[in-house]
């Protein structure tokens, strides 16, 4: 007679929303486009990340000439740009531009019922000055409490936009810019609510 079979039930593993909210209008642009190309390969390899970018970027075209400076926002699914737009470029040193990202981010985390949510913030960066040295604006950089604003506004603009979803929330920020060793990072100022 057989042995009875047990079947352990298995939980699925988490799934990961990322946004990306790279400012790539500067010197960095070509050498920090590299996070995009990763993420790519994430998502083709984990079906369970999903990746939300807005880039803003003057990348050279094919044949090797300077593209026009523009905003690309797309989400990455499967190794997949879905969603695709590109826009007049925005200023990304503006409080209200990081704001909707967030916003946006936490409601793909909804739409693809993420369980986690993290940032990764791409530019150059102030220390405890602040990121996303802009040339749109003159060379202006988003101060440190204003980035951490910026994420908490977005929090709550989600929040209020969709009340199921109220507790949702940025589970982490990564720093791609001269902000890694600042007070702000190392004191985990931009993930308190």
């Amino acid at each position: 007679m057989p042995l009875p079979i047990t079947v352990a039930p298995t939980t699925p593993r988490n799934s990961l929303q990322f946004g990306i909210y790279r400012d790539g209008d500067n010197n960095l642009d070509e050498p920090q486009s590299a996070v995009l190309d990763q993420a790519q390969a994430v998502t083709e390899r984990d079906p369970q990340v999903k990746v939300n970018v807005e880039d803003t970027t003057q990348r050279d075209d094919a044949l090797g000439d300077p593209g026009d400076l523009r905003t690309e926002e797309y989400n990455l699914i499967n190794g997949a740009q879905r969603q695709a737009h590109v826009d007049d470029p925005q200023d990304m040193a503006e409080r209200s531009t990081l704001t909707h990202f967030v916003e946006h981010t936490l409601d793909q985390a909804e739409k693809n019922g993420a369980t986690t949510t993290w940032l990764d913030l791409v530019d150059h960066g102030g220390g405890d000055g602040g990121a996303f040295q802009t040339s749109m604006s003159g060379g202006k950089v988003m101060k440190e409490d204003d980035i951490a604003r910026a994420i908490a506004d977005g929090i709550k603009d989600h929040a209020q936009a969709h009340p199921e979803d109220a507790k949702r929330g940025v589970d982490g920020v990564l720093m791609n810019a001269c902000l890694m060793g600042s007070l702000g990072v190392e004191s985990g100022y931009y993930t308190r609510g």
